[in-house]
């Protein structure tokens, strides 16, 4: 349910909801039940308080079953009813809080999406400033047209406790007399810009947003001043009728500790995409046109690292997800994201028992004689004779315990694949939160910090934050496959999005930065070399992070993959530039090609070499569709 706490203050109901779009949800759905017609959606979102459907039905009840609308709200972002004769359409706008709404045709976009909406072509935020202060009345009679798209919009304004219906005669367009200014100039503008309409007095009519940390535009107008300029004869071609809801309704986002429902707590991951989920969502669903994962009908992340992004998806409400990566501890980790055939109380059960288990060992009881067959011991802590400090004594000795004791539970226990995996991932956390390492796997610290001198334990607390498999509707599949040879042996055509983030950088990689957990997870005791011990045998280097090698693996990859739409996280420091990344998108076979970008911090992975780098750089996403 919508409700999670109500409290009355004289005539207003206090509500907490999850977020804007789900009350625009919940609202449409309403109306379905209020109109007796089926609600069009895969959002799992339950309901409405039945005392707000039911103030809604008196309100505007009789209005809303004369019209005999479907909602086709899932599939079309132009309208979200249309009538039986697919004639009259209606939109439908909710106000949490505020005024602002955004123009049912363009929402917040990429500047490519504008340019492609508004029929202008843009090139940089800068000439989008220019262009708006230069042609001021031009962009707001877009903005208007767009927003008054529908034969009827109508607007639920919960905290005023009113419900606007507007309706369109014909064109729409601002009176040709009526001038509009702007709070900021063209050189003082940063991000957010007012308009004014200049008159008696002066009228705030709206806010435009161009971010200089994302590919994104965005305008809303101020609701409460068009409906003046709507009555005083302002706006031509449409009028606006005003019901009033017998109560006013506050609704506020229910705030919620999201890092610890994310996912799994990250370590310092190369390239991890934990802080840019919101942006690779926003952008997905901006090119494609969807309004979230629920609506993509395969989701494929074939360079899946910890598989965050594959998660976020999952998440997300796609049930068809497919991960894939050539590091073995990466395909572990990234390999379990839902409940999908899972015990989770047997699970637990077991992560008890063998912390249990290993609580009871003490550093003094550890044989030395036993060090052929305590490889992380006699390997990566002082125990051995080469004393790396990758691991406290007693910790690396039970991460050998463990790693053993998991393959025979295998082997002698009804576990599955996937329980399997899953204590595995447990494991690999487990070490990673007492590895005494900067960050990663290519040194370790020459005296413990702190954390590193905690007891390894599995936390199967984290088994909660799996997405939960009800019905058996999840479908996952995992590889541990280079791409290419993944290529050979999946169709990608399945998936409508595939995704992918390669290396970025021509340096020491995945294989080199975090090799104790490889060995850790393939648990096959390698021929180890040098003062840090990397496994002398490496079958998994990445051509992406060869200079010579890069371009020829791109191109061999995008020529190969079938999905609807690419996506390639990339980078301002990568070995291809950007340019040459979308001419070869195109070569591939690629159409509609554009390139989001973001400002974000770089990784930092040694102190000292990172003052001398550029604190941020840019995230670039690479889209394409594929051609017919």
């Amino acid at each position: 349910m919508l409700k999670i706490n109500m409290k009355r203050t004289l005539d207003i109901v206090k509500y907490t909801c999850k977020n804007t779009e789900q009350l625009g949800i919940l609202v449409e759905r309403a109306m379905c039940d209020i109109m007796k017609i089926p609600f069009n959606t895969k959002r799992k979102y339950e309901s409405l308080s039945t005392d707000i459907i039911d103030d809604i039905d008196n309100t505007i009840g009789p209005l809303l079953k004369r019209m005999k609308l479907d909602h086709v709200g899932n599939m079309n972002t132009t309208y979200d009813f249309i009538d039986k004769e697919k004639v009259n359409t209606m939109s439908v706008k909710t106000i949490m809080s505020g005024n602002k709404i955004c123009p049912q045709n363009i929402g917040q976009c990429s500047l490519n999406s504008l340019n492609a909406k508004l029929n202008i072509g843009l090139k940089s935020r800068d000439d989008m400033k220019d262009y708006f202060i230069k042609n001021r009345k031009e962009m707001m009679d877009k903005y208007l047209k767009n927003c008054f798209c529908c034969d009827r919009m109508i607007v639920y304004k919960f905290d005023k406790g009113c419900i606007y219906v507007i309706d369109k005669k014909g064109e729409v367009k601002f009176n040709e007399d009526l001038k509009f200014t702007t709070s900021k100039g063209l050189i003082d503008w940063n991000e957010s810009n007012t308009i004014y309409v200049d008159g008696n007095k002066k009228l705030s009519l709206g806010e435009i947003q161009i971010h200089n940390n994302r590919d994104c535009v965005k305008f809303r107008f101020n609701i409460e001043a068009l409906i003046e300029l709507i009555n005083n004869n302002m706006i031509s071609n449409v009028c606006v009728n005003v019901y009033n809801l017998k109560t006013r309704y506050n609704f506020t986002v229910k705030r919620e500790n999201m890092k610890s429902k994310m996912c799994f707590p990250s370590f310092n991951y190369i390239g991890s995409k934990l802080k840019l989920l919101e942006y690779i969502t926003e952008t997905i669903c901006d090119y494609t046109g969807k309004k979230s994962y629920d609506e993509i009908n395969g989701f494929a992340d074939i360079c899946s690292g910890t598989g965050v992004v594959a998660f976020n998806a999952l998440r997300g409400g796609c049930k068809s997800v497919l991960t894939n990566d050539i590091q073995h501890y990466a395909y572990m980790i990234s390999s379990i994201w839902s409940t999908k055939n899972v015990d989770v109380v047997k699970v637990k059960f077991l992560v008890n028992i063998l912390n249990e288990w290993i609580s009871g060992m003490k550093e003094e009881n550890i044989d030395d004689n036993m060090k052929d067959d305590l490889f992380v011991y006699s390997n990566y802590t002082e125990g051995g004779a080469e004393k790396r400090m990758y691991l406290t004594r007693l910790n690396g000795y039970k991460t050998d315990m463990l790693r053993n004791r998991i393959d025979e539970m295998r082997e002698t226990m009804d576990i599955t694949d996937e329980e399997y995996r899953l204590l595995l991932k447990l494991l690999l956390y487990a070490v990673s939160n007492v590895s005494n390492i900067a960050s990663v796997y290519g040194a370790y610290l020459k005296s413990y910090k702190k954390s590193a001198l905690k007891d390894i334990y599995l936390n199967g607390e984290l088994v909660d934050n799996l997405v939960v498999d009800k019905d058996n509707s999840i479908r996952h599949v995992s590889y541990n496959n280079g791409i290419i040879d993944l290529l050979k042996t999946v169709d990608l055509s399945e998936y409508e999005v595939v995704y992918m983030d390669p290396p970025y950088v021509a340096n020491r990689s995945y294989h080199d930065n975090y090799h104790v957990l490889e060995t850790i997870s393939r648990n096959d005791k390698p021929e180890i070399k040098g003062k840090t011990g990397l496994r002398k045998v490496v079958d998994t280097k990445s051509r992406f992070c060869s200079k010579r090698e890069a371009y020829d693996e791109f191109e061999n990859v995008l020529s190969n993959i079938k999905s609807k739409y690419m996506f390639i996280s990339y980078s301002s420091e990568s070995i291809i530039s950007k340019e040459n990344m979308i001419e070869m998108m195109k070569k591939t076979g690629w159409k509609d090609v554009k390139c989001y970008e973001k400002m974000y911090s770089r990784f930092k992975s040694n102190k000292n070499n990172d003052e001398k780098q550029p604190r941020e750089i840019i995230e670039y996403i690479f889209c394409g569709k594929k051609k017919e």
